[in-house]
């Protein structure tokens, strides 16, 4: 998939614009680790301040697999929409919490699976031999534990450069998460209390460098991969026709 409005020789600002075949059905894997901070915590155990429990280290791990439907509206907008499963584990390191007591602690594990659902658009601009694009999305995400819930809205700039058969490029993700969680943890000597966690992104930011390349006419196959403190890999298949 060539991203954004690429200009070819012609004789009128339209008709030197060249984009891919407007509609497109893409299937993806996605997988990304990162750490979390958290937000908020509170326990239901009386003297315990869940402000001095912020800086707990969390890690966290996504993998979703979805379908995605696009269509270039105009040369230079793109809209689409997504839907998924999602499979997501959250470990909250508790070795370092103290309440005054001589044990230790479990470390809190949340594991969840769900239905994701999203949309957005893409701005893109071009030359004769270069590309830059601005996406945005929303999601949202029905998990099995009704408890839970996780929204995420995600800016992607990338600047490349196209040729016949494909592109590449270089960029950056900003992703805005808000993750929330209740239930209940043993404690020692406390048996089960209930907690309630809001957990985010401890860096927004990372860069990603990605490819395409046409397979067929039709066929285009796409590898990205994010580094930083959010590593992450994507790999689409995409069918675009008209």
């Amino acid at each position: 998939m060539l991203i954004g409005a690429l200009p070819v020789h012609g004789e009128t600002p339209w008709k030197d614009i060249k984009i891919p075949n407007k509609l497109g059905f893409g299937l993806s894997l996605y997988n990304q680790n990162q750490p979390y901070q958290i937000k908020s915590l509170e326990l239901g155990v009386g003297g315990i301040d869940g402000s001095t429990l912020t800086e707990l280290p969390v890690q966290n791990s996504t993998t979703s697999t979805h379908f995605r439907v696009d269509y270039w509206v105009l040369p230079f907008l793109n809209v689409f929409g997504l839907v998924g499963n999602i499979d997501s584990a959250t470990n909250v390191d508790l070795k370092d919490f103290d309440i005054g007591l001589p044990v230790g602690f479990d470390d809190l594990k949340i594991n969840n699976d769900g239905t994701v659902y999203g949309a957005g658009l893409v701005l893109a601009v071009g030359g004769k031999r270069w590309f830059g694009a601005l996406a945005y999305d929303y999601t949202e995400t029905e998990l099995s534990v009704t408890t839970s819930s996780v929204n995420a809205q995600i800016i992607t700039p990338k600047i490349g450069l196209h040729f016949d058969g494909g592109a590449v490029w270089i960029g950056a993700m900003h992703q805005n998460i808000e993750e929330v969680h209740e239930g209940t943890y043993d404690l020692p000597f406390l048996g089960a209390i209930p907690y309630r966690v809001v957990l985010e992104a401890k860096q927004p930011w990372n860069y990603t460098i990605g490819g395409t390349a046409g397979l067929t006419k039709h066929l285009v196959l796409m590898l990205q991969g994010g580094f930083g403190d959010r590593k992450s890999a994507l790999v689409t298949l995409e069918y675009r026709i008209f």
